[in-house]
């Protein structure tokens, strides 16, 4: 399990009105290079900071706290370029002159577009399960392509009632986190559960907003596809060999189990102009819960390397 004895600095940065929670480390390499590293949906920069803690020695690294998450502001606006616009904003506020990014899940979306959006600023890309679940059925079949939309706008992007059962403590959240995230070790996840969690006039809640999902409604594949094509700085894509795990609980059904098909990963990585890519035997898609030291050596040796340090 990799620590860090020291704190993060926490900044606040404003993006259209909203408030986002920022955390930094090593500031005094700002000049060498700095990595901007996203979370993704129902998690948390905090999440971040054992990879984290092994890139700053090295490199400036800033964490934002996505819109609706953990202390940044909750927003009525939860489209992807408003995530895009949030990153901007963090970037042109704390980063230095070289910039290198870094984001997993939802926040490989927002990196990969921010990248193939701004290509002069960005000399080096990580995404870490973040191109998007398996090819599904309905993908190839437009009228039930429109039935799987209108569960997402009714469920997603509606505000929703919270439909787990109320959290008693952090010692109840810490079992849950870890129930749904096994290979997660104990101490980081008791760690971690503080900055998940935020108070309400009730007791202790989830920190995240809901409408925060409705960003993936009407995403493709094929627009996903317009970006990775369009990046010019080298990238680094890892994936979790049991991600399959997550997708089938995620979107399971009769008709798919959560599993790629043969080749369906290599097909997207060929789309990139300049790409290695990972598989991660030990993992599934949170990679930085089941592997952390691993992950963080492969994207220090890829940062290093691509950011000509060595």
């Amino acid at each position: 399990m990799i620590t860090s004895n020291s704190q993060p600095l926490v900044h606040r940065v404003e993006s259209n009105g909203l408030g986002l929670s920022v955390l930094e480390l090593a500031p005094e390499n700002k000049a060498t290079a700095t990595l901007v590293m996203h979370h993704g949906l129902r998690d948390s920069a905090h999440a971040l900071l054992p990879v984290a803690t092994v890139l700053s020695r090295h490199f400036h690294v800033l964490m934002p706290e996505l819109r609706g998450h953990g202390q940044s502001s909750a927003s009525d606006a939860y489209g992807v370029f408003d995530f895009v616009l949030d990153l901007h904003e963090v970037i042109t506020a704390l980063a230095g002159e070289r910039l290198a990014l870094w984001g997993h899940s939802l926040g490989g979306h927002i990196v990969s577009k921010y990248a193939a959006i701004f290509p002069e600023k960005i000399e080096a890309v990580a995404i870490i399960e973040g191109l998007g679940p398996p090819h599904r059925a309905h993908e190839s079949d437009e009228a039930a392509e429109m039935q799987v939309l209108q569960f997402m706008i009714l469920n997603r992007l509606r505000q929703q009632p919270r439909r787990s059962r109320p959290i008693q403590s952090e010692a109840e959240a810490a079992e849950r986190l870890l129930r749904n995230n096994p290979r997660l070790d104990r101490s980081h996840a008791k760690n971690l559960v503080p900055h998940l969690l935020r108070s309400t006039a009730d007791g202790i809640e989830w920190a995240f907003d809901s409408r925060a999902s409705s960003v993936f409604v009407g995403a493709s594949r094929d627009n996903d596809a317009k970006f990775w094509r369009n990046i010019q700085a080298p990238c680094c894509v890892i994936s979790g060999m049991l991600s399959h795990e997550y997708w089938g609980a995620e979107m399971g059904s009769d008709t798919f189990d959560g599993r790629f098909a043969e080749n369906e990963m290599q097909h997207r990585i060929d789309m990139f102009n300049d790409c290695e890519h990972h598989w991660f035997e030990n993992s599934g898609h949170m990679v930085h819960y089941d592997e952390p030291g691993h992950l963080a050596n492969v994207c220090l040796a890829f940062f290093t390397e691509k950011l000509s340090l060595t």
